[in-house]
């Protein structure tokens, strides 16, 4: 029952003077009390009947019906309160008492039930739920991946906040959670357990989830200020059951069977060692020049959308890639380093991601599949970064030239240097790096509008191949070799010194990232 639904049969049907001043019906009411003056803390499901004088200003009950008078307190954290006559108050009280005694209730388990049905939302589920409890829920899968989490009542805990952000557990995380004692005494049932640690100032509260007899995963209560109690403990064996059931009708591809290869890059991107893995891995086609993938729609796809719409147009590109779907998007181990390379490839990649409007990152080239976790991560960051690089800044970026901007096909290679520039504590001093060519070949554009700083840079891209340089700047060779007679004379580099050639590269590379971030140049 909710606070509205009492203060309406109060009001209108047993005919009381009572004035709502705030409902919310965050909370599920379960019984009510009077207040003496003696209470330490407040249950969020009770609704608390009194005068306001007995209220500390510094803790207040979430629902309460106050008598109403001149000088009557309305507590700040009250997300439903009402007030009433002093002469009515314990005949109100008596009344609330009786209807929630009287009052049908039905079952939580059957509640949330009929929320699956009505609504096909397992996020619904587990709100509801969250409301009813007044704690806020986690489920997960048996590999401890976040299917679902509480907005209702949001989680605090600052470990599993992260583990949300994520969408999964670390290896590290569930390695520890597997260690507690309580875990590994847990019973194969639905009764709930207590599975707190030492790392966090919360108490939990655990209980499996099955399907057709097998566990798929676990529903997680997180205590906060108010402490669970045995009836909470309780309705969790309800919580798992009625997830099991709208899992069952209306989200069976939550729990697909996935295939031994899949599970194990599932394990490998968790952080599992490659070492524990050393059996599977052996069976994998491996090689010494191997690539992670990591391939994005523009757009939010679900993980069974990802695989139904993605999977087939990906393997026809890589045959004999390993593949899997991780924090929304999909992820490849190419075992073999000439499928990224090969011309052909590279040209059914480019129509195919525009086609359906992906984004790719690449990993640098890797041989041991320890290295794999890390490779996953490079080509995770390569997306990143092109997320963050503002559009009418992606133009002036020297990309490579295998790759079109456009498509948003990249390398870690193409990014790398900004990962490194994002260690400089101060990175707004970069800029007095900047190779004093650069200032003077801007400055000489600005003032004759002449392109000769990107034809320096267009010329340092292509090894000082001049046909390629003219052939991507669209001059004649011969204005080419004009230009480059002017850079030399108002630059004042030498081109043919390595040492020399380096700075200017890098000085570009300092220019486009500084733009990326915003800072100022001189």
């Amino acid at each position: 029952m909710l606070f509205s639904d009492l203060i309406d049969y109060l009001k209108n049907e047993k005919n009381f003077n009572i004035i709502l001043n705030c409902s919310t019906d965050l909370h599920e009411i379960r019984d009510v009390e009077l207040l003496d003056g003696t209470q330490t803390r407040y249950a969020t499901d009770i609704v608390y009947f009194g005068y306001p004088n007995v209220l500390s200003p510094d803790m207040q009950p979430s629902q309460c019906i106050l008598v109403r008078g001149e000088n009557y307190l309305f507590p700040y954290s009250c997300t439903d309160r009402a007030t009433v006559q002093a002469k009515e108050l314990f005949a109100v009280f008596n009344a609330a008492k009786q209807f929630l005694q009287t009052h049908e209730q039905v079952s939580l388990y059957e509640e949330l039930v009929q929320k699956g049905h009505s609504s096909h939302s397992l996020d619904e589920v587990i709100n509801s739920a969250s409301i009813k409890l007044g704690y806020s829920l986690v489920f997960c899968d048996k590999k401890f991946r976040i299917l679902s989490y509480s907005t209702s009542i949001p989680v605090t805990d600052k470990l599993w906040k992260k583990n949300i952000e994520r969408g999964y557990c670390t290896y590290d995380f569930i390695k520890n959670v597997m260690s507690l004692e309580a875990v590994q005494g847990a019973s194969a049932s639905i009764e709930a357990v207590e599975v707190s640690c030492p790392e966090s100032p919360y108490r939990k509260c655990s209980s499996k989830v099955f399907l057709n007899g097998v566990q798929v995963g676990f529903v997680l209560m997180i205590e906060n200020n108010i402490p669970f109690t045995a009836e909470h403990l309780a309705a969790m064996s309800d919580v798992s059951r009625a997830i099991s059931s709208v899992v069952g009708h209306y989200h069976p591809e939550l729990f697909q069977y996935t295939s031994a290869d899949q599970q194990l890059l599932e394990a490998l991107l968790i952080g599992t060692p490659a070492d524990i893995l050393a059996d599977s891995i052996s069976h994998l086609r491996v090689s010494d020049a191997m690539y992670a993938l990591c391939i994005q729609p523009k757009t939010f796809l679900k993980e069974n959308k990802l695989k139904q719409q993605l999977y087939p147009v990906i393997r026809h590109i890589f045959p004999e890639a390993y593949m899997t779907v991780h924090d929304n998007a999909l992820v490849l181990l190419v075992p073999d380093q000439s499928s990224v390379i090969f011309v052909d490839t590279q040209k059914i990649m480019l129509k195919t991601m525009a086609e359906y409007h992906l984004d790719v990152g690449i990993s640098l080239v890797f041989s041991k599949m320890d290295e794999f976790y890390r490779a996953y991560q490079q080509a995770r960051t390569v997306l990143e970064w092109n997320h963050r690089i503002p559009d009418n800044l992606k133009k002036e970026i020297s990309w490579d030239q295998r790759y079109p901007m456009e498509h948003q096909i990249h390398r870690y290679s193409e990014i790398e240097f900004y990962e490194m520039m994002n260690k400089i504590k101060e990175p707004e001093k970069l800029a007095d790096y900047i190779h004093p060519a650069l200032y003077r070949l801007n400055k000489y554009d600005q003032r004759t509008g002449n392109e000769l700083y990107h034809t320096l840079e267009v010329y340092l891209q292509c090894f000082h191949n001049n046909k390629e340089t003219a052939n991507i700047l669209c001059i004649h060779r011969n204005s080419l070799a004009y230009r480059m007679e002017k850079i030399i004379e108002i630059g004042k580099a030498d081109l043919n010194d390595p040492m020399t050639e380096f700075l200017l590269r890098m000085s570009f590379k300092l220019v486009e990232y500084l733009k990326i971030r915003d800072l100022d140049l001189p």
